[in-house]
């Protein structure tokens, strides 16, 4: 019964246009119910990006209701290629992974790109009394040594694991002969760093932001293209790491959109990033506005999923 229902949810989106004369891309979801598939449990990080992003849109009139359908994370992405109209995904870099190796590099041409929200820059962090005081020591040791240095993040084949292989690609290192430590959440790395298990976590601003300000935590990098304000790091470009990267959210259609649904949701993903609550609920999670939509995104989004293709496969992670 679950399985139908999630596939039945808003079955009528097909027909968005239907009955709208000519109404404007921003309104034409107004009367409409719509459901979006979330990977992970309720609570999860791309379940709470959705539920702020649907109650925006409730609550200021944009569409009359969105149900969040929440699918194992592993199941996500498949289910909702296969199960034709009718529903939106949240998307978001780990479901490439969960897809067979042949197809990782387009993952979601089953699906009509949308809007990519938000994301999460990663930090490189370490104790604050580690001997690893910079960036550079740390590159050193992963270059001399690397069956050697453990860096905890959180679950095998997420974001950090994946930022760690392509750090290492960046710095000539295997990625096969790194030691990660896969925990369920950025606390648990860090309390297994204070433990001695490893010496360095890769993790979400969001996650370690309060351990950052508390000092007991030393930034040695961030993964974003511009320095983070208000954060005394340096970025891995500034590092002379070819690399920048986020976890991040979008939203994507059924494959057979037409162009009016397409450029309807267009509008409602716009006009929800441009609201000033949606600004407030980024500011206090820690997430990043990286709006894009359009041509730029459909193509961004192409290049993206053949970047993490490649980190999985560099990695020697099974699908």
């Amino acid at each position: 019964m679950r399985r139908r229902r999630v596939l039945a949810l808003g079955a009528g989106l097909a027909a968005l246009a239907a009955g709208c004369g000519d109404a404007s891309p921003a309104r034409r979801l107004a009367s409409r119910t719509l459901s979006v598939v979330v990977p992970g449990p309720v609570g999860g990080e791309a379940d709470r990006v959705a539920r702020s992003f649907t109650a925006i849109a409730e609550r200021g009139g944009l569409t009359r209701r969105v149900e969040v359908v929440n699918r194992p994370a592993r199941l996500a992405l498949v289910e909702y290629v296969r199960a034709g109209p009718g529903h939106l995904l949240m998307a978001e870099p780990e479901m490439v992974g969960t897809v067979r190796p042949t197809r990782q590099a387009t993952a979601f041409a089953g699906a009509t790109p949308l809007a990519r929200l938000c994301g999460e820059w990663e930090l490189l962090v370490v104790p604050a009394s580690s001997r690893i005081q910079a960036f550079g020591a740390f590159a050193d040791q992963m270059r001399g040594a690397p069956d050697r240095l453990v860096v905890a993040g959180g679950g095998e084949g997420g974001m950090d694991h994946l930022l760690l292989g392509m750090l290492a690609q960046s710095l000539g290192v295997d990625p096969r002969a790194l030691r990660y430590l896969a925990c369920r959440t950025g606390g648990e790395a860090v309390d297994a760093m204070a433990a001695g298990r490893a010496e360095a976590v890769l993790g979400s601003q969001s996650g370690l932001r309060e351990r950052v300000r508390a000092g007991d935590l030393r930034v040695l990098a961030v993964s974003s293209p511009e320095r983070i304000p208000g954060l005394d790091a340096p970025t891995l470009l500034e590092c002379d790491v070819h690399l920048y990267c986020a976890n991040w959210r979008a939203l994507l259609g059924p494959g057979d959109l037409s162009g009016e649904d397409r450029s309807a949701l267009t509008a409602l993903c716009n006009q929800v990033t441009e609201s000033p609550p949606w600004e407030r609920l980024c500011r206090r999670n820690g997430w990043t506005s990286l709006y894009l939509d359009g041509e730029e995104f459909r193509q961004w989004l192409r290049v993206e999923s053949a970047r993490l293709s490649r980190a999985y496969g560099d990695l020697g992670l099974p699908a």
